[in-house]
């Protein structure tokens, strides 16, 4: 009994040694090489939802601080009769400006009052002034203005190229009843009645098949200012007296985008 007992033990432990293999890990310890445990995974996966959570909390902080452009701002510039705003307003596009520019039709009777009550920002008027309105406004003085003189196409001066005070003297003026006349005088001169004064920007303007016009070599030139309040001036309105002036978008005077 004692033999066969020692036997089979004997070989079971020949077997033990005979296999080479040592024993396994207790049954606690399975998983713990090779593979993170549950408690390894559950940190793993806190850890990114960490950083998920902090790359979540910048992008939102980024949404949240990021400045709101303001709101377009809009210029509105008068100009009487005679001056041509456009090039102005191609420049004023092509600088990819966000404000907006307006440009009015004002009348030569309203120059003074378009700025004072308010329906303009700014006005490009023809000189003279009164005192009060100057003596209130920023004035650019600009282009000057050739002075002419308006006849009937069928009249002795419409012959000649230019006309001097001495061709006029047995000639008839048709003198300005009101700064606004002056579509009604070029008629009249049209019809041969006589002739009519005016800046050949306004000629051009006025301009109709039964009437010329003429360079007026001893007339004085007229002047057009760029003119707007000085309590109200701003860097939007010195931005578009750059623009008359030809300053480009490069130019230092330019304000900054950032306002700096």
């Amino acid at each position: 009994m004692t033999g066969r007992t020692g036997g089979r033990g004997g070989r079971g432990a020949a077997a033990g040694r005979g296999s080479g293999r040592a024993p396994g890990p207790a049954k606690g310890a399975a998983g713990s090489v090779g593979r993170p445990t549950g408690r390894s995974r559950t940190a793993h996966d806190g850890a990114s939802t960490t950083r998920r959570g902090r790359t979540g909390a910048t992008r939102e902080a980024v949404r949240v601080d990021a400045p709101t452009p303001p709101e377009p701002r809009t210029l509105r510039v008068g100009f009487v009769p005679g001056v041509e705003p456009d090039r102005f307003a191609r420049r004023w596009s092509a600088g990819e400006r966000r404000d907006l520019l307006d440009l009015r039709p004002v009348a030569l009777s309203a120059q003074e009052t378009a700025l004072t009550d308010g329906t303009c920002d700014m006005c490009f008027m023809r000189l003279p002034l009164s005192a009060a309105l100057g003596a209130s406004c920023h004035i650019v003085e600009l282009w000057e203005e050739r002075p002419t003189i308006v006849v009937g196409d069928e009249h002795v001066l419409s012959v000649l190229d230019e006309i001097s005070d001495a061709d006029l003297v047995s000639e008839t003026e048709i003198g300005e009843q009101h700064p606004d006349d002056g579509a009604d005088r070029v008629a009249v001169a049209a019809s041969g009645a006589g002739y009519a004064r005016m800046p050949l920007s306004l000629a051009r303007l006025l301009h109709r098949k039964d009437a010329v016009h003429r360079p007026h070599v001893d007339g004085a030139p007229t002047r057009i200012a760029l003119v707007w309040p000085r309590e109200s001036d701003d860097d939007l309105r010195q931005e578009f007296v750059g623009v008359v002036r030809g300053r480009t978008v490069r130019s230092s005077r330019r304000p900054r985008p950032d306002g700096a």
